[in-house]
């Protein structure tokens, strides 16, 4: 099964968690790791410079920013199980 995120489809079985930007950057922590994802070029761009609102973590530890909010992002993870 696979996940559309924006511009990147994702299998689901590597998806560690998906994140709302507006809630998770609000700890510090959160902010932290998402600046040393950046540094080591660990973060993609799913929506094509379209302000992401959520971003999703995989296994190996990959960002993917989202254009889609993140209860978008669950639902279609929802709907892939039925």
């Amino acid at each position: 099964m696979y996940l559309n995120v924006g511009n990147h489809v994702l299998r689901r079985r590597v998806i560690v968690g998906i994140f709302d930007l507006d809630t998770v950057t609000v700890q510090k922590s959160s902010r932290a790791f998402l600046r040393r994802a950046q540094a080591q070029g660990q973060v993609r761009d799913g929506g094509e410079g379209d302000l992401p609102k959520s971003f999703v973590l995989t296994q190996a530890g990959e960002v993917v920013l989202s254009p889609l909010a993140s209860a978008t992002l669950q639902k279609r993870c929802h709907m892939e199980l039925l």
